[in-house]
């Protein structure tokens, strides 16, 4: 008995240091991606520019700056107004554009 008594005590220690450490990190409001997302105004030069739902971005790309169009290699000037983009990271210049493939409607039930 007094074994079993031990071990509820150990337990509860276990289960309140759990709760307090938790408590010490910030809750998760779910995933953010990394980087910035937006939909394109335009390509100019080697810029491009974004509207965000802050506002208008102008993002700048050099040649190392990788193009990816729903899974596919691209470039800057493949890039069309209207499309979708995440791009990383989020200041200075951009290492990585994506479009991500569009969603597939849900099958109706």
């Amino acid at each position: 008995m007094q074994g079993f008594a031990k071990f509820l005590a150990v337990l509860a220690i276990v289960g309140f240091v759990g709760v307090v450490g938790a408590a010490d990190k910030p809750a998760k409001e779910g995933k953010k991606p990394m980087g910035v997302m937006g939909e394109v105004v335009a390509v100019d030069g080697t810029n491009l520019k974004i509207k965000t739902k802050d506002g208008e971005v102008t993002v700048a790309t050099d040649a190392n700056t990788a193009v990816s169009i729903e899974g596919a290699a691209g470039k800057l000037a493949d890039l069309k107004a209207g499309q979708k983009v995440r791009i990383s990271p989020a200041t200075g210049t951009a290492t990585k554009i994506e479009v991500p493939a569009a969603k597939k409607p849900k099958a109706d039930k």
